[in-house]
Order: C-alpha cells, then sequence, then structure tokens
C-alpha cells in the first residue's frame, strides 16, 4: 500500500531459540509447534517482500541493526 516502505523482516535466530522464547513466555506446546510451523511460511514470504532481513539475536543488536537500516533508506545510500 506504501511503495515507499521500508519492509524489514525480523527474524529469531533459529526455530529452537523461537521455541525457548516463546516457552520463556509461557506459551503451551501446541501453540509454540502451531507458529514454528506458520512462520516457516511466514519467513518465506517475509524474504519476498522484505527489503532488509534482521537476525533478531538480542533486543539491543536487532534494534541496532533496524535503525541503521533505515537511516541508510533515510539518507539514500540503501
Amino acid at each position: 500500500m506504501r511503495p515507499d516502505a521500508t519492509l524489514v523482516l525480523l527474524l529469531p535466530p533459529s526455530p529452537e531459540d523461537q521455541a525457548e522464547r516463546l516457552r520463556g513466555r509461557g506459551d503451551n506446546e501446541e501453540h509454540i509447534a502451531r507458529r514454528l510451523a506458520e512462520g516457516v511460511d511466514e519467513e518465506r514470504q517475509g524474504r519476498e517482500i522484505a527489503d532488509a532481513v534482521v537476525v533478531n539475536s538480542t533486543v539491543a543488536q536487532a534494534t541496532a541493526d533496524v535503525a541503521s537500516i533505515l537511516g541508510s533508506r533515510r539518507s539514500g545510500t540503501r
């Protein structure tokens, strides 16, 4: 809808890390299995449309990566 938008796909470091994060939030195993299964298709679709991909290893690192991407886009240096 916004051709000028910058799309950033955020990914967990691995499916195992994603499952552990979901467990840490208190999600049940059924929900975790469903999210992991849905995530495969979501990642495929996201990679098709994203301008950039950030692996969310830590909040600080992911935030810095996204800020850098957006800063580059704003300055036109892509």
